[in-house]
């Protein structure tokens, strides 16, 4: 992996992104519309597999979820984060604004240890950086619009 390493923002766009997750459930048989969906349902693990954000710093796995919340324009995309004790995901930024929930574990930002509960928002385009607490590492759940 090149040092200068970029996150592919395709799966954050409006219309891409919600392709792709149309396309995982479509896959699997799983249909969404007018019924509550779990990450308990049978087949969501294939699912997220398929959903699965490649080319990530070493250490660093993060699956998008099937879901989306907003029209093809406005859409909030969600994922979820596993940090391996002491990864690091490179200084980078997005095209979209980013919120941040810690859910276990801790990252370190800008200096700063954000433990379980703890968030943090990143404006589109503004350059940022962490790294996985060094025991357990952390879990950490965001969301892009």
């Amino acid at each position: 992996m090149s040092s200068e390493w970029k996150p592919d923002d395709s799966v954050i766009e409006g219309k891409p992104g919600a392709q792709r997750i149309k396309a995982a459930l479509d896959k699997r048989g799983v249909k969404t519309e007018g019924r509550v969906i779990t990450s308990r349902d049978p087949g969501m693990s294939d699912i997220l597999y398929d959903l699965r954000r490649r080319d990530m710093p070493p250490g660093i796995q993060s699956w998008q979820l099937p879901v989306q919340l907003g029209g093809d324009g406005e859409s909030a995309f969600f994922f979820l984060t596993v940090a391996a004790p002491g990864a690091i995901v490179p200084s980078h930024s997005h095209k979209r604004d980013l919120f941040r929930v810690v859910v276990s574990g801790s990252i370190i930002t800008n200096g700063i240890e954000l433990k379980s509960g703890d968030w943090m928002f990143v404006p589109k385009g503004v350059s940022y950086s962490y790294g996985a607490g060094l025991n357990p590492g952390a879990v950490s759940m965001h969301c892009y619009r």
